[in-house]
């Protein structure tokens, strides 16, 4: 008999744990699921790149720029917006060196 009890507690622990998984997700899905909607789902003459997503047009530097104070677009806005800058300067700085180069 204490082999089944010694059985029986993993076997418990193990569908409270599956079943209590399962009850989170589909809370997180009635509480989130809003913001996963896609863009064929948005209705009948709305934009369907209003607000938070970015539009095929815009690059992914762009939408960061755009959303740099918005919690959850990246880990850090601000040290990608910045890191954005930098690059642009150097690029600047490389062009400008090209020039030098090729004209002496």
């Amino acid at each position: 008999m204490s082999d089944a009890w010694g059985l029986l507690i993993p076997l418990t622990a193990l569908v409270v744990i599956v079943l209590g998984g399962m009850a989170v997700m589909k809370l997180q899905k009635s509480l989130f699921g809003a913001l996963g909607t896609r863009t064929s789902d948005t209705a009948p003459g709305a934009s369907p790149f209003s607000g938070f997503q970015q539009s095929p047009q815009e690059s992914r530097e762009d939408f960061v720029r755009r959303h740099w104070q918005r919690p959850g677009v990246v880990a850090d806005g601000v040290t990608l917006v910045d890191l954005y800058d930098r690059i642009r300067a150097l690029e600047e700085r490389l062009a400008e060196a090209e020039r030098r180069s090729g004209t002496a």
